[in-house]
């Protein structure tokens, strides 16, 4: 029969037979009737099926699911809905297919969680008696039990665990439960049952041996591993595929010397900040200054949080502004930095005077360098000859750029005023200054040196850019002190630097060996990666110069090697 001749009012299709080939899937779970059309609502006497009601979830969804409170079962109130809900998913759970992998997979699944500090589950014996089972309440799934009872009280603010044997278990014990009663017991006690107690005294303390290990039943119970290099160790859990296999997690670092740090704090509890010294002074009250939390003492300044003070402690290099010397002499030899450079590479900007170039000020920053980066760029023209398809190149010369940046931080009084000195210095190098004779205008000269890559190099800074850190904070200055300013703590520099030479720049070869665009010019260091000729001669113009045939075999030294070329000369 052609579609076109087919009439239905859409009432008399019946559920089943959906399934390729015949036979019904059983879905939808929930089958209702189509009322007859005369019937306006489904609540008439006698409409037994179904137990839907159009309002149920329709505009009259207040103030629960279902519109209004239908009918009472026992202890659980009952919508229309929440029945309706309830018979659904209680013949999915049934469904032999679909019903029994979902089941399995959230056994597995609650198998898979950690273990935690909570009580274990229970199982009914005959006589209506409870006995511990082996599992705990949390990594328990009841085949659904818990799961249908809470839909059929959704709506209603009733929550119910997922987890447990039963829906309204009140004999079991839960994480807050067991480690709440633990603040009842004394230290002695409680270092034998608390998890991260037992944890300190098994992986901190260096001294554990198993006469004072404490409860060895209740280490088993946490998962707890004897191993020292290993923190836990139990059957399912995180590391296992749906509870089948086991959970290990290992020790990262051995922190058990550094715990030795805490003048024998070896419980750090509330109970330690409350036993600090009262201040006397304060009318018996809880002192209102700061406290090291190891030992007690008063912390008399802000410096001496940092291990830094007034007299001494301080960074000598940032401390010192900058200082004139001699030109020719080297700036980390003068005895103002000369101890304090031996701990970082050297790194210092010297500002040539211009109008004495035998002078310089040394600017030492004691930083963090970072985005080092050295370009060289020859600059190359194409052309093309008419005729010819490819292109052809004249060499024009070539640029060199260095750019690099530092972290500065600030890490007490002293050396706050004396680095935002220098840091204003460094920043007038990009600037002008001008001759007292002819009030002619004169570029800022430089020499710059970051360890031995680049060794006093002249030129000049293209920019210097200031980037204040949002990780980091500002100083208040909330004591007025006069070295202080409400400045930031940690500073960004970012420096783009023109070399310039005092060699001439050249393509390295035998001629020329040395051509040291990194370290010092004088030294010899990298002579050793660098063929030179055994016996240095420049040829004279004048002089004929013998003819070598190709395959000839010159024997050129190059550090403790020698190697062998091929060469030809027309």
């Amino acid at each position: 029969m052609p579609l076109i001749d087919l009439k239905t009012n859409l009432k008399s299709l019946k559920y089943g037979n959906d399934q390729p080939g015949g036979g019904s899937s059983g879905l939808p779970y929930i089958q209702t009737k189509m009322p007859p059309t005369n019937l306006i609502t489904l609540a008439g006497p006698g409409n037994t099926n179904p137990i839907f009601r159009p309002t149920s979830t329709g505009n009259s969804d207040f103030p629960i699911r279902g519109g209004d409170i239908d009918f009472n079962i026992g202890t659980q109130t009952f919508t229309i809905s929440s029945k309706v809900d309830k018979e659904r998913i209680k013949k999915f759970m049934k469904d032999p297919k679909r019903g029994t992998i979902f089941l399995n997979k959230q056994i597995g699944l609650n198998l898979s969680n950690p273990k935690i500090e909570t009580g274990n589950s229970f199982q009914v014996v005959p006589g209506s008696n409870l006995i511990p089972g082996l599992i705990e309440n949390t990594r328990i799934y009841n085949n659904g039990i818990n799961t249908l009872t809470q839909v059929g009280v959704q709506g209603t603010g009733t929550h119910l665990p997922r987890h447990g044997v039963f829906p309204l278990d009140y004999a079991s014990k839960y994480y807050k439960d067991i480690v709440g009663a633990q603040s009842l017991l004394n230290s002695t006690e409680v270092i034998k049952i608390n998890r991260l107690l037992i944890l300190q005294n098994l992986k901190l303390n260096t001294s554990a041996t198993r006469a004072n290990l404490g409860n060895i039943n209740q280490i088993n119970k946490l998962g707890i591993s004897l191993n020292r290099n290993t923190l836990f160790k139990y059957l399912g859990g995180p590391g296992s595929t749906y509870g089948i296999g086991s959970t290990t997690i290992k020790r990262v670092d051995d922190t058990s010397q550094a715990a030795r740090k805490f003048v024998g704090q070896q419980t750090m509890t509330y109970d330690n900040i409350m036993a600090q010294k009262l201040n006397n002074t304060n009318n018996g009250k809880r002192t209102t200054y700061i406290q090291d939390y190891k030992t007690g003492a008063k912390i008399e300044s802000r410096e001496q949080i940092y291990k830094l003070t007034l007299s001494g402690s301080a960074d000598s290099m940032q401390s010192l502004s900058s200082f004139m010397f001699n030109s020719s002499d080297n700036p980390w030899d003068h005895e103002v930095y000369k101890d304090s450079t031996k701990d970082i590479i050297k790194f210092v900007f010297e500002a040539i005077e211009n109008s004495d170039t035998t002078k310089s000020f040394a600017l030492f920053f004691r930083a963090m360098i970072n985005g080092f980066s050295d370009s060289h760029q020859a600059s190359i023209n194409s052309f093309k000859y008419q005729g010819r398809g490819e292109d052809f190149y004249t060499y024009q010369g070539v640029s060199r750029t260095i750019s690099f940046g530092f972290k500065i931080g600030i890490q007490s009084e002293l050396e706050f005023k004396s680095t935002y000195a220098k840091l204003n210095h460094l920043i007038s190098q990009v600037y002008p200054d001008y001759s007292a004779t002819y009030q002619v205008m004169r570029a800022p000269m430089i020499r710059l040196t970051i360890g031995d890559y680049l060794y006093r190099v002249a030129g000049m800074l293209e920019n210097v850019n200031i980037t204040i850190d949002d990780n980091y904070p500002w100083e208040i200055n909330r004591d007025d002190s006069k070295l202080l300013k409400q400045l930031p703590q940690v500073i960004n520099v970012q420096c783009s630097f023109k070399p310039i030479q005092d060699f001439v720049p050249r393509r390295i070869n035998m001629a020329n060996p040395n051509v040291p665009y990194m370290t010092k010019q004088s030294e010899t260091y990298l002579d050793n990666l660098i063929f030179t000729r055994q016996v240095e001669t420049v040829p004279n113009p004048n002089e004929v110069i013998p003819q070598i045939n190709e395959g000839t075999q010159i024997n050129l030294v190059g550090g403790n090697t020698t190697n062998s070329f091929i060469t030809s000369f027309n």
